[in-house]
């Protein structure tokens, strides 16, 4: 058991959605047979001041406010990157798609023609180099699922990518 003193306010998370203040009101050292137990009362926030022995609160206690924001925090991010992959995993079961996946734009008919290209071949004649060699300043990117995308290499260097 954690060591408390009186006077001392703790954080209570009952349930996620609220933090309860309490106040330590009096520490209990029993002598039994078995030997002796340190315990201690709380008062909560009540109108009637209700005090409770500690070891009868449910939830989670703190010592600080920051060590509640933490905690609280870390929470809300794995709640919301469990949210991301569950979007993730039903984009790919129902739409047969990744959402990180690239919709082709059929108004650039230098990238529509290339992705039919490869997609109208035949495996073993579909051996087209991804990166072209250096006639021209464009990169190709393959981006799977026989989608692509380019970008100028003068793009490239001004976003500092090979500073």
């Amino acid at each position: 058991m954690n060591e408390y003193r009186v006077g001392q306010i703790l954080f209570l998370i009952a349930d996620a959605s609220k933090v309860v203040p309490i106040q330590v009101v009096e520490e209990v050292i029993r002598t039994t047979l078995e030997g002796k137990e340190k315990t201690y009362i709380i008062k909560l926030p009540d109108k009637k001041g209700t005090t409770v022995d500690i070891k009868k609160v449910k939830g989670r206690l703190f010592t600080s406010k920051s060590e509640v924001s933490s905690f609280m925090i870390e929470n809300a991010k794995n709640a919301i990157e469990q949210m991301i992959t569950e979007a993730e995993t039903i984009s790919i079961s129902v739409f047969e798609s990744h959402p990180n996946d690239v919709i082709l734009d059929e108004a650039d008919p230098q990238v529509y023609t290339l992705h039919m290209q490869r997609n109208d071949l035949p495996a073993e004649e579909n051996n087209e180099k991804v990166q072209q060699e250096d006639e021209d300043d464009i990169i190709k990117v393959d981006l799977g699922n026989g989608k692509f995308g380019k970008i100028k290499t003068g793009d490239f260097n001004k976003a500092g990518a090979l500073d």
